[in-house]
């Protein structure tokens, strides 16, 4: 099993930091008992003969903007067995111990997992291209059940869905609060792969209804092919009458189609 961070060694402390301090006295330190004179460090600095240890006498300063205090990897002896590295994970620069975590510095480096994600989806971008463009997938259509009781079930979960989903056709009743056993909901198809789903007040005409779907849809009219609501039944297609009411022509739930007159 990895270890992860070190108990602070100041006596008073043993604080468990997971990016502890390693000092030049060979122990390591929480942020607050990392400065030499707060933990009383017994490191002497060695003579012209001896060998320097660690690294260059003049120490580094953090790479933070404005920032002038001395980076962690100033105090970290190199060659310190299992030492935590003093230098940021993702854009590899050294840090003071305000300064070390990526937010702190504003990172501008991606994770190595980020980039591995956005890696992945080139290459599946690449091999698929079908499956990664939004909107160009096709969806399966449902299956409907045979069974009575299984049907109904169905039948009564779609309508929730539609009620969840719907949009009034109307955009005044937006802001007018329309019970619901005064809506009538419907789906509208617009190709052969996109169903829209709206609301209207039962106590629309079915003339009214065919203008404001035209007008949410954006079909323009035309005087030489007027418009005409199709109700689909089955595999068939029934004309709806404009002078109707609305909730006589269709039922909760049923789908229409805005054709042009032939």
């Amino acid at each position: 099993m990895i270890e992860i961070g070190s108990q602070c060694s100041y006596p008073l402390c043993k604080e468990i930091d997971f990016l502890p301090i390693f000092c030049r006295c060979q122990l390591y330190f929480c942020r607050e008992h990392s400065p030499a004179d707060t933990h009383g460090c017994t490191y002497t600095r060695p003579t012209e003969h001896s060998p320097v240890p660690g690294p260059s006498s003049s120490l580094q300063r953090c790479a933070a903007d404005k920032c002038t205090k001395p980076s962690l990897e100033s105090f970290v002896s190199s060659d310190a067995e299992g030492r935590t590295p003093a230098t940021c994970t993702n854009c590899n620069a050294s840090f003071c111990a305000e300064h070390r975590h990526p937010k702190s510095h504003s990172c501008q480096v991606q994770p190595a997992e980020t980039l591995k994600n956005e890696a992945a989806r080139a290459l599946l971008a690449k091999n698929f291209p079908a499956k990664v463009k939004a909107g160009t997938a096709r969806r399966a259509p449902p299956k409907i059940p045979t069974d009575p009781v299984k049907l109904a079930q169905f039948r009564k979960l779609e309508l929730m869905k539609m009620r969840h989903s719907a949009v009034p056709v109307d955009p005044k009743d937006k802001t007018v609060a329309i019970p619901q056993d005064d809506r009538l909901h419907i789906k509208v198809a617009v190709d052969d792969d996109t169903e829209k789903v709206f609301w209207v007040r039962k106590s629309l005409g079915t003339g009214r209804v065919l203008d404001l779907l035209a007008s949410q849809l954006k079909i323009p009219s035309s005087d030489a092919s007027p418009l005409e609501l199709l109700k689909v039944v089955g595999e068939d297609r029934v004309k709806c009458r404009n002078d109707q009411n609305f909730a006589n022509e269709v039922e909760e739930g049923n789908t229409v189609v805005v054709s042009r007159c032939i």
